[in-house]
């Protein structure tokens, strides 16, 4: 059985987005989602070159708020920006729920992009098969 991951940030433009990607190719048996907890932009640009370059954009992804996937059960959740207890949905008692928050990198800097979407595969792929024991 598929396990379900939701990357959650401010806007779901661009971090978010890229973290989804990398997990989504990685991590197979994986249904990865990335939303905003309170408003969307369409994605960045730049970020879907990057990932196209990369190998690891799909035409699937979208920006969307996290009320669109409101009936889904997810087993581990990751917020990629600074939230309080208030803002902070309920996912439930069978959910994993942690932090990791990044810096937004500069998005018009070829470069910095792609040192960041290596970062996030270095981190984010043995954070989430160690929290899912994959």
């Amino acid at each position: 059985m598929n396990k379900n991951v939701l990357l959650l940030c401010t806007d779901n433009s661009g971090i978010s987005i890229i973290a989804q990607a990398i997990l989504s190719k990685y991590l197979k048996g994986l249904n990865v989602f990335s939303a905003s907890l309170s408003k969307n932009k369409p994605i960045k640009v730049e970020v879907k070159k990057a990932l196209q370059k990369d190998g690891s954009w799909s035409d699937e992804f979208s920006s969307k708020l996290l009320e669109t996937l409101h009936a889904q059960k997810f087993d581990l959740v990751i917020l990629l920006v600074e939230v309080s207890a208030k803002q902070t949905p309920d996912f439930g008692d069978d959910t994993t729920l942690i932090q990791i928050e990044y810096e937004e990198p500069s998005y018009s800097s070829e470069i910095t992009l792609d040192k960041f979407i290596k970062t996030v595969k270095m981190e984010f792929i043995p954070i989430t098969r160690d929290i899912l024991e994959l």
